[in-house]
C-alpha cells in the first residue's frame, strides 16, 4: 500500500511537470519569453455617462497582447476593446489571455449633466432686497443637485457681477438667467415693488469719529475708549480718519474730514459730529453711550452684495415723520490693518511701541460728499423710504482685504450732526431696527 502511494505521488509530479512545461510554451509572449500574468489597463478610471472605455491587456514583459486577450466587464465578455457603458455605477474588469487572467479593477461611471434651470427666493420683492438666485442640475439618472456656484448669472442681459445675488435699488422687472458649460436655463422674472412700510420709530445709535495715525502716540487712548464703548453696547458705529506724518492710512477723504472739522491735534474724536469727546477718553464712556439708547423718527437700513473686486448695495433711509434739510453720507471702511502702533499711555500694559497692532474702522473711501449729499425734499417726508443705490468697482489700492469690509450710512442733519447712522460687512444686510 505504501509503495503504491509512492508512485501516485511521483507519477503526479511527472505530470505536473509536463502540464507546467507545455504551459509556459503555450504562455509564450513569441519571442521565447515566458508570460507568467497579464494586466488590464482601462484608459480611466473614472468616466461621465456617455463616455467609452478603451482597454490594454498587457503581459509581464510589456508585451502587448490586447488582440489576442478576451475583455470581461461585470463577469461578460466584450467584443474588442472598447465598451460604452448604458447606465452610471460602477464596472468591474478583467482579461484572460490563454489561461491566464488579470486581475480585476474599477471603473466608476459618473452622471452626467442633460440640463439646467434657475430659481429665484421670490417672485416678488421690496427695493433694497435681496433677490437669490439658484441654479439646478439634472443629470441622466433624474436626479437634481445645486451647481449655483459654477455657473454664471445673467441679470437683465449682463453678466452679474456679484454672482448670484442681485440688489433692486428702484421699481422694475428684474429677467435672469445662467450658463453652465453649453447649457443656458430658462429666463425668470421677479418684480421689484416699492411696498415697505415705514418703522413707527428706529433705534438710535451714535458715531465715533475719531482722528488718529499709527505715529501718534497718545492716540492709543481714544482706542482703549473705543474698545470700552464697544463692550457695553452695539449701538455704536465707528469711523477712524487716519492722517499726517506719512501714515500708511491716510487719504483724500481723512483730510477732508479733518479740514472740515478744523482737526489741529491727536487723537481727536467727534460724538455724532456735534461735540468732541472728553478727556480722558476712556474715563467718559457714558457720554457715547448715553447717546445710543432710546428711539429716533429717522433710521437706516443697509443690504448689500460682494463678489471680489465688485460692490453692489443698497442705503434706505426711512422716516416716521417730515425731516427738513436732511442729507446722507455714506463710507467705505476696512478693519484688520496690522501696522506698528505708538504708545505713550498707560494703556496696552503701556508698551512703547503696539507691535502690528490692529487698526479697524479706518475709512477708505467715501461715496458721497463727507459732509452728505443732500437727499431729496420730497423723499423726506413721514412714511416715506428713500432708496440709494451703489454699484462699486473697488480699484487695486484702495483696500487690502474686501473681506474686511464695513459700509456705513448716517443721515445727516441741516445743523450737520448726526440724526441716526448704521454699520453693515460687506456683503451682509442690516435692517430697520
Amino acid at each position: 500500500m505504501k509503495l503504491k502511494n509512492i508512485y501516485q505521488i511521483f507519477f503526479f509530479i511527472a505530470i505536473t511537470t509536463l502540464i507546467s512545461c507545455s504551459s509556459s510554451e503555450d504562455n509564450g509572449d513569441g519571442n521565447g519569453n515566458t508570460v507568467t500574468s497579464i494586466n488590464i489597463n482601462p484608459n480611466t478610471l473614472f468616466a461621465d455617462f456617455g463616455e467609452p472605455f478603451t482597454f490594454t491587456v498587457k503581459t509581464n514583459d510589456g508585451t502587448d497582447v490586447t488582440s489576442s486577450s478576451t475583455i470581461l466587464v461585470n463577469n461578460s465578455s466584450i467584443s474588442g476593446n472598447s465598451y460604452t457603458p448604458p447606465a452610471t455605477g460602477e464596472y468591474t474588469v478583467k482579461a484572460t489571455y490563454n489561461d491566464l487572467t488579470s486581475s480585476t479593477k474599477t471603473i466608476t461611471v459618473l452622471p452626467v449633466v442633460v440640463s439646467i434651470d434657475i430659481e429665484s427666493n421670490s417672485s416678488t420683492v421690496n427695493i433694497g432686497d435681496t433677490i437669490e438666485y439658484t441654479v439646478i442640475a439634472t443629470d441622466n439618472n433624474g436626479n437634481t443637485n445645486p451647481i449655483t456656484g459654477a455657473t454664471t448669472v445673467f441679470i437683465n442681459g449682463s453678466e452679474s457681477v456679484t454672482g448670484n445675488k442681485f440688489i433692486p435699488g428702484e421699481v422694475s422687472t428684474v429677467s435672469a438667467y445662467a450658463t453652465f458649460e453649453e447649457f443656458t436655463t430658462s429666463t425668470i422674472e421677479v418684480s421689484v415693488v416699492d411696498q415697505e412700510v415705514t418703522p413707527a420709530s428706529f433705534t438710535r445709535k451714535a458715531l465715533i469719529e475719531d482722528y488718529t495715525g499709527t505715529w501718534c502716540g497718545w492716540c492709543p487712548r481714544v482706542s482703549y475708549g473705543i474698545e470700552l464703548v464697544k463692550a457695553q453696547t452695539d449701538n455704536v458705529v465707528v469711523v477712524a480718519n487716519h492722517l499726517a506724518n506719512g501714515d500708511p492710512y491716510e487719504n483724500t477723504y481723512s483730510v477732508q474730514m479733518a479740514n472740515a472739522f478744523g482737526i489741529s491735534g491727536f487723537p481727536t474724536a467727534y460724538v455724532n459730529r456735534g461735540s468732541e469727546w472728553t478727556y480722558p477718553e476712556p474715563n467718559n464712556v457714558s457720554q457715547v453711550t448715553s447717546l445710543a439708547q432710546g428711539t429716533m423718527p429717522s433710521g437706516i437700513s443697509i443690504n448689500s452684495a460682494i463678489k471680489d473686486n465688485n460692490l453692489s448695495f443698497v442705503v434706505s433711509a426711512g422716516f416716521a415723520q417730515n425731516t427738513t434739510g436732511a442729507k446722507l453720507v455714506v463710507f467705505l471702511l476696512e478693519n484688520g490693518l496690522i501696522h506698528n502702533q505708538e504708545n505713550y499711555t498707560d494703556y496696552y500694559n503701556g508698551v512703547d511701541v503696539l507691535v502690528n497692532f490692529q487698526h479697524d474702522h479706518v475709512l477708505r473711501y467715501a461715496f458721497t460728499p463727507v459732509l452728505g449729499q443732500a437727499i431729496p425734499a420730497g423723499e423726506v417726508v413721514a412714511n416715506n423710504i428713500y432708496n440709494v443705490k451703489y454699484d462699486f468697482a473697488i480699484p487695486s489700492g484702495i483696500v487690502s482685504n474686501t473681506n474686511n469690509l464695513e459700509i456705513v450710512a448716517m443721515l445727516v442733519g441741516d445743523n450737520d450732526q448726526i440724526i441716526n447712522v448704521n454699520m453693515v460687512s460687506a456683503g451682509g444686510e442690516v435692517e430697520f431696527n
